[in-house]
């Protein structure tokens, strides 16, 4: 539920069984974290002796809980009975919660993503003497990562984000000697 400025409201659920009181009958599926689409390209291009390689994933239509937002989006995680600070998100000055809101569906958000998974240069020297021919490559796992969501990741096991490991981007440098 949101007030007239579309800022949720803390605490306010609807009663969508109409039985008077809030329980689980009230709880809904509100969107999948299966992708309505979900494609690829891999491609290869080559200019004389240099060749560029690179594969892409989309994923169109899945939604993810950030349950890091719902964990650390309210004022009650800030401060701590030593009275420091700790760390908290942005969104909290959007939301302006108090205590977690764990049952919302304001922290579903749109997980739709294009990933650069691969991204690889190699150079052909060819031969550099009687008997070997010389190849450098250099190349990229997880390059880049196009989204709207907020989370570590847009793409997550389950649909729910809660604070896992991210994937690594390893860069890599290849010599390949052919006798």
């Amino acid at each position: 539920m949101y007030d007239a400025d579309g800022k949720p409201i803390e605490g306010a659920y609807a009663d969508l069984n109409g039985n008077g009181k809030l329980d689980d009958g009230d709880l809904y599926r509100y969107k999948s974290p299966e992708p309505d689409v979900y494609m690829g390209l891999n491609t290869s291009f080559s200019y004389k002796k240099l060749t560029i390689t690179t594969a892409l994933r989309a994923s169109l239509g899945n939604y993810a809980y950030n349950n890091v937002n719902s964990d650390m989006g309210n004022y009650s995680q800030t401060l701590n009975p030593n009275n420091f600070l700790m760390n908290t998100i942005r969104d909290i000055n959007n939301t302006g919660f108090y205590n977690k809101q764990l049952f919302s569906d304001y922290y579903i958000e749109n997980a739709s993503f294009l990933k650069m998974d691969y991204l690889q240069f190699m150079y052909d020297f060819g031969k550099i003497s009687e008997i070997a021919n010389l190849k450098l490559n250099f190349s990229i796992q997880n390059v880049f990562t196009i989204t709207k969501y907020k989370g570590i990741d847009p793409e997550i096991a389950g649909g729910i984000d809660n604070n896992f490991y991210p994937n690594p981007r390893t860069f890599s440098l290849g010599l390949s000697l052919n006798f």
